[in-house]
């Protein structure tokens, strides 16, 4: 297949057509914000008068934090509220509206939750990602601090935060397009396991917040199935007020505010997909060979990138409605350093469409998951073996295999948590520094049978992330007598690749 790679060049075109784009979505606005922020204020008053409110945008960016009690919150309930409101925006998107509930439901160690003997949910473990310390994206003040070279990290680090599986965080629509997310924390249920199945008073306020700036119905999670089952969205009401009645006071150090001006990503087309370049495209700033093997040019990975991409324009979504619409997602390309204490290099991520925001953090994570363990010597194995992020994951339950109950852990149970604190210094492991992903969407690259990097996909369901890395990987495929799947641990053999049943766009 011959690559196709178009990219929007850099001057007037490029800015034109930025502003193109960002004309079709209306961001919030400080009075947004305000509006948003005194409905749920009002309905704290009645249900929970101790509860700290927390508006960001899609990218990220906290735009209000208010307390109900009065004084300023302290740093857990900022960081409890920020991450329920983050991850309804960053699990979100104009073609599908999910709340930290429906996370909540799809990263237990039992999908459906509760039911014993059943695999992990889809996401288990994506709680350790979006981390403040990571160098790709995370939540963040608006201010002018930048730990990174990515924009994903424009903004203090705000320590705590995470992917919240707490009901209270529900999404922010204007105009059909996804603005954003508002959380509440307060009703002491700040816990993402177990499942939270029934009412909750925190949601109950952030759906107060939420009117006027609610999604369609049509986009709801409950019309999501995932292998059958329908993802909850909310499992509580709430009572709207005609008038505010305001208690408490905004944050100090996170006032209501605009949202800031949107970072201008080049645009650019693969395989006739439209996207951004989140992270640029580049050659391997790493100039020795790999045991006399050339590391990727840059040229290489926009043809990676041009592979995963034409998949991401035949592949029916898991997660987009109306059902049999084309997947979105963020495909990244990473270096192997090849040696520990240096985290792989990221040399190229592209965002095709309005691909959900988490899975910015979570691509280049499974990417660098993929390099991290197929370059290792573990005890179980006496050579290095090909392993995808899918692999990882199958070793990292709390039973091995999955879903056994009965079962001890897998080998590498624990591991994720290990190199994923919620503060804001340097990540624990070097090599890892934005934490590892153990659910599928990422595959090591190889030249003549030498690791040279990695592909990391994400923002579908994960076998559709699944076969759009794995497409990616066409001229670095793996040697077959070293993929997982070739090899077996306590006699069950080793996932390395699932793709989904009937993939097809429809029509296409």
């Amino acid at each position: 297949m011959k690559c196709r790679v178009a990219f929007i060049l850099v001057g007037a075109t490029l800015c034109s057509v930025c502003r193109v784009m960002m004309a079709s979505v209306v961001p919030l606005s400080s009075f947004d914000v305000q509006t948003i922020i005194y409905q749920a204020v009002t309905r704290a008053g009645t249900v929970s008068p101790k509860s700290v409110i927390a508006v960001t945008d899609r990218e990220g960016y906290v735009i209000g934090v208010w307390n109900v009690g009065g004084g300023e919150p302290t740093g857990t309930q900022v960081a409890n509220a920020v991450s329920k409101a983050g991850t309804a925006a960053f699990l979100s998107s104009d073609q599908n509206a999910f709340t930290s509930r429906t996370a909540g439901f799809i990263i237990q160690q039992h999908f459906p939750p509760g039911v014993l003997n059943t695999a992990p949910g889809p996401l288990v473990g994506v709680g350790f990602s979006n981390l403040p310390f990571s160098d790709v994206n995370r939540f963040k003040k608006v201010d002018s601090v930048h730990t990174s070279s990515s924009p994903g990290t424009f903004g203090s680090p705000i320590v705590g935060t995470s992917l919240s599986g707490s009901p209270g965080g529900v999404p922010l629509y204007k105009y059909g397009h996804l603005v954003g997310g508002v959380g509440v924390t307060g009703d002491g249920t700040d816990y993402s396991i177990p499942y939270i199945s029934g009412p909750d008073k925190d949601e109950d306020v952030a759906l107060a917040g939420q009117r006027y700036y609610a999604p369609a119905s049509g986009i709801l999670a409950t019309n999501v199935f995932i292998n059958g089952i329908r993802l909850p969205y909310t499992a509580t009401s709430t009572v709207f007020s005609s008038t505010f009645v305001l208690h408490g006071n905004a944050s100090i150090y996170y006032p209501i505010r605009n949202p800031p001006t949107p970072y201008p990503y080049p645009l650019a087309t693969f395989s006739g997909v439209s996207g951004q370049i989140r992270q640029p495209i580049r050659s391997d700033p790493l100039t020795t060979s790999i045991s006399g093997q050339a590391r990727l040019s840059a040229a290489e990975v926009a043809g990676i990138i041009n592979y995963a991409a034409y998949e991401v324009g035949i592949t029916r979504s898991a997660i987009r409605l109306p059902i049999g619409s084309q997947m979105q997602a963020f495909i990244s390309v990473v270096n192997n350093p090849n040696v520990f204490g240096v985290g792989p290099a990221v040399l190229g991520t592209f965002r095709t469409g309005e691909a959900t925001m988490f899975s910015w953090d979570v691509a280049v994570q499974k990417g660098r998951t993929a390099v991290y363990f197929s370059k290792s010597y573990y005890p179980l194995f006496s050579h290095q073996i090909a392993m995808s992020s899918r692999t990882v994951g199958f070793l990292a339950q709390s039973h091995y295999p999955p879903g056994i109950d009965a079962n001890p852990p897998g080998p590498y149970h624990g591991f994720q948590e290990s190199v994923s604190p919620l503060s804001a210094g340097p990540p624990p492991n070097a090599s890892l520094p934005n934490g590892v992903t153990i659910f599928p969407g990422g595959f090591p690259l190889y030249r003549n049978g030498v690791l040279i990097g990695a592909i990391g996909v994400s923002g579908d369901g994960v076998d559709q992330d699944d076969i759009v890395a794995a497409s990616g990987t066409h001229n670095f495929l793996a040697p077959y007598a070293i993929r997982a799947d070739q090899f077996f641990y306590l006699g069950v053999r080793l996932p390395y690749a699932k793709f989904p049943r009937d993939p097809g766009v429809c029509c296409q």
